[in-house]
């Protein structure tokens, strides 16, 4: 079953015109006729058949979906630029994995860096990137994406239970499961490929981000972070 993000609120016996974007994806890449889509609008879902109607694409909207696809955590990514098509990745599975926003940071070893001249373009492709995501996994909600923040501003993105991945931590440090059992809300950090410099993890423990390890191996950036996203996944699962 497909799905698709609405801009205007919904309601049972609504007749839904796709946008040109999406009756295209519905009529032209998949081909749905007479067919069941889900649709979305401000975290609530609809059933709906689909038709052509002359020259759009519609759906009358039949029933709600009660069915709450969105984590009991309520979880913030900050993670550090990386490689194009490695940060692409990691936007992609961090929607699918649930994760409510992401806040992409430079920090001082940083080997990609912000460039204002394609701040915009930039932010809308990764924009649909998680759009996408979202909807191929039939989630209720898009994950927030912020601009661009320097690894000062972190601290402004804490939540109830605030951490950094780092492969430095010692085997004394908490696993990640540990430091958010129980947690409502979590923030987890996530540095570049050449990690965090020693004063950047004293600056987050200064403000409160605890230290935690994710085991003896030493990961990829996009690894860390994917790694992250699942185990919040699953903690994060209604029961």
């Amino acid at each position: 079953m497909q799905q698709y993000f609405s801009d205007r609120p919904l309601a049972v016996g609504d007749e839904y015109i796709f946008t040109k974007e999406q009756a295209h994806h519905a009529r032209d890449v998949v081909r749905l006729d007479e067919e069941t889509v889900r649709l979305v609008f401000d975290g609530k879902g609809y059933f709906g058949t689909c038709r052509r109607k002359g020259n759009e694409f519609v759906a009358v909207i039949e029933r709600e979906d009660d069915d709450d696809r969105e984590s009991a955590i309520d979880v913030t990514l900050a993670c550090a630029l990386i490689r194009r098509e490695k940060f692409e990745l990691i936007l992609q599975k961090a929607a699918e994995l649930g994760v409510n926003r992401i806040v992409p940071f430079e920090s001082s070893r940083c080997v990609v860096h912000a460039r204002s001249e394609k701040a915009q373009k930039q932010k809308e492709r990764w924009e649909k990137i998680l759009l996408e995501a979202a909807q191929q996994c039939k989630r209720s909600q898009i994950p927030e994406l912020t601009e661009i923040v320097s690894f000062k501003d972190l601290p402004a993105y804490r939540a109830e239970v605030s951490c950094a991945a780092y492969e430095a931590a010692g085997r004394d440090a908490v696993m990640l499961s540990e430091a958010a059992a129980g947690a409502k809300s979590v923030t987890a950090v996530i540095g570049p490929e050449g990690g965090f410099a020693e004063e950047e993890i004293a600056a987050l423990k200064e403000n409160g981000f605890i230290p935690v390890t994710l085991g003896s191996r030493i990961l990829r950036a996009e690894t860390a972070a994917i790694y992250v996203c699942s185990i919040l996944s699953e903690m994060g699962e209604k029961r």
